[in-house]
């Protein structure tokens, strides 16, 4: 409903000459929030693993006589352990600067966003002192970095469009930024799955049940990373419409078929997550 809303205010806009081009970023936007949903199903699942792993790490099989400011993660329920803290900040990260994307289409006061902007900065500098334990946290507070550099540009913006035209450039980044994601699908898997390979060491009874549970993580996992590959696709062709007017029914078309299908991949992962 809210983008069908951002729609008709877009259409009544005098002058734009961006039409198309708004309205698949609005595509773009609304397939990715599909993205955060897919992702906080999934992201929930890990923590759920990472944690008990995380535990018996610490406890080794008894219990520790120690505790620390880095296990507060581990052992608070409410908490996200620090792979899944990265991976859900930067699915955060991304949703929200498309947030502050689809605020400037609507036209919103550039002074507005760059409160909005600052806010993002703060969020990312916060997340950059964290220690995830892993590969991720370097890798991804190297995009977080540059993507601070294009946040950088968007608070200094004197024009709408100036604007534009950073944030056109700025979807490379972003699509980086999920990159950081992608590349540790290795990462992803291992954490999400070692209860079950744990369990299959001991050569148990039920070994055939335990691998069919994988089996479906896997496809869960793979289905979720796809996901994120498509959203990518929809930014691509955001991107081509901001800057230039060829073939925008088509590329409308294209959007629509797009935002189609990756709703039915987050009930798929849904669906999934429910059956394993």
């Amino acid at each position: 409903m809210k983008y069908l809303v951002l729609l008709m205010a877009f259409s009544a806009l005098a002058n734009c000459g961006t039409t198309a081009a708004v309205r698949e970023f609005t595509a773009y936007a609304e397939a990715f929030d599909g993205v955060v949903e897919a992702s906080d199903t999934v992201l929930n699942e890990i923590a759920a693993e990472e944690r008990l792993t995380r535990k018996r790490t610490i406890d080794r099989g008894s219990v520790s006589n120690k505790f620390t400011r880095d296990d507060i993660s581990i052992f608070a329920p409410s908490a996200d352990p620090p792979f899944v803290a990265s991976m859900r900040f930067a699915v955060q990260s991304v949703a929200d600067l498309n947030g502050i994307l689809l605020a400037y289409a609507q036209g919103r006061p550039l002074d507005v966003l760059k409160k909005d902007v600052k806010a993002l900065q703060v969020s990312a500098l916060g997340f950059e002192k964290q220690d995830t334990g892993n590969g991720l946290s370097d890798a991804l507070n190297g995009k977080i970095a540059v993507f601070e550099e294009a946040l950088d540009v968007f608070a200094g913006i004197g024009s709408r469009e100036a604007f534009r035209t950073e944030l056109s450039k700025t979807a490379g980044k972003i699509s980086d930024v999920l990159d950081v994601i992608l590349d540790n699908a290795q990462v992803a898997f291992t954490a999400l799955t070692a209860s079950e390979f744990r369990a299959l060491r001991g050569n148990p009874p039920n070994a055939a049940a335990i691998r069919e549970d994988i089996a479906t993580e896997r496809e869960m996992l793979a289905e979720w990373f796809h996901l994120i590959e498509l959203s990518q696709s929809a930014l691509s062709q955001a991107v081509s419409a901001a800057g230039s007017s060829a073939d925008r029914n088509g590329r409308l078309i294209e959007a629509a078929v797009l935002s189609g299908d990756l709703r039915a991949r987050v009930d798929r992962i849904k669906r999934l997550s429910a059956a394993n």
